[in-house]
């Protein structure tokens, strides 16, 4: 229940929805280990694993999902969309289409969660099927230049929807006029599209970087914690240290002397370099207050943080999230003159190469 407290004050700001979650997948020795025969993927949902098949229908993933969480009684798979009128998936369409992109899962018809499928692999060169041979030209166009790759996205991504353009007035008698004017209209869809697109990037970045900071904000109150109550620790070595002072005046002074106390203070200070030097051992740090006390938090501070959820892994996939996400915004921030600007320039410079190496070997 922290997990899930923690971060409603982010969702409550003014989102559509409650928390955005990344679908992960099982490496080839995790599937091996697990003697998985056929791919399984899972995202965590309060820091429980739920898995589902990802050759499955949508029916079947909102099986797993009424299975493995508590108090779930209807799940919806939606599409996302640039508005709040979500497209949601039949049962039985198959989730190889559903995992195409990202997607939204509606929970009791009152909660919505963003899953985000492609962390691992952003967006790369996907055209449609119907122009494999436009494909296999880009993919070797694109081989011999060097270029970003979102610009390789953005390039991939008009020419697509260019092609779909021609494609659906194919009876039309084509001239240089009707092809300018295709264009101009593809560039507009996606300079919209791309409008739409990233305000629902900006709107998903600043929710998980709200849930970042309540991450931090959430190990610094237990690190502050722990440091108060830690300070028993220092106490009580500079209760040790006091004791020494007071045994050796004690009895180098008042019971045994000095030919007494020579081999017992040789001794604790001894005893005080082996505590010294197993603490450097342990922490390869300096025996010192401080180090003392950190080395002390830090103990108990993965623990605190484990009690209610995974608090390494749930970060580790925040910033993965960001990661992906900003990649996404940055493709839709550069438009087609731009990528066309990159692509000459690198088309410039590979020609300047090919003819300093002729002028090389003449």
């Amino acid at each position: 229940m922290l997990l899930k407290s923690l971060f409603r004050f982010c969702s409550l700001k003014r989102y559509n929805f409650q928390d955005i979650l990344m679908l992960q997948r099982f490496s080839q020795e995790e599937s091996k280990n697990l003697n998985l025969k056929q791919e399984v993927l899972y995202f965590y949902f309060h820091s429980k694993k739920v898995f589902f098949k990802a050759d499955g229908t949508v029916l079947e993933l909102q099986q797993a999902i009424k299975k493995q969480i508590a108090d779930v009684m209807s799940v919806g798979v939606y599409q996302q969309t640039n508005n709040d009128e979500q497209v949601e998936y039949a049962s039985s369409t198959p989730m190889q289409l559903v995992l195409a992109e990202d997607m939204v899962l509606r929970l009791n018809q009152t909660e919505s969660y963003i899953i985000l499928n492609k962390v691992d692999n952003p967006p790369v060169i996907d055209l449609i099927d119907n122009y494999p041979i436009t494909q296999h030209a880009l993919h070797e166009y694109f081989s011999e230049i060097d270029v970003p790759q979102r610009t390789k996205v953005v390039l991939s991504n008009f020419i697509q929807k260019l092609l779909s353009e021609i494609e659906k007035h194919k009876e039309l008698t084509y001239d240089k006029d009707l092809i300018m004017l295709i264009i101009k209209k593809v560039i507009m869809k996606l300079g919209i599209y791309s409008q739409a697109q990233k305000q629902i990037i900006d709107d998903q970045i600043s929710f998980l970087e709200c849930k970042q900071n309540r991450l931090a904000h959430l190990k610094d109150s237990i690190i502050k914690e722990l440091e108060m109550k830690e300070q028993t620790t220092l106490y009580q070595i500079y209760f040790y240290i006091l004791m020494q002072i007071a045994f050796t005046q004690y009895g180098t002074y008042v019971v045994w002397g000095w030919d007494v106390m020579e081999p017992v203070t040789f001794m604790l200070g001894v005893t005080d370099m082996i505590i010294a030097y197993q603490f450097w051992m342990k922490t390869t740090k300096a025996y010192t207050f401080g180090n003392v006390l950190q080395n002390a938090v830090n103990k108990h501070l993965n623990k605190r943080l484990a009690e209610q959820f995974n608090y390494s892994d749930e970060l580790n996939d925040v910033n993965r999230m960001i990661e992906y996400l900003k990649f996404k915004q940055m493709v839709y921030s550069s438009d087609i003159y731009e990528v066309i600007s990159v692509i000459e320039g690198a088309i410039e410079e590979k020609q300047a190469k090919l003819q300093a190496q002729e002028e090389e070997e003449q």
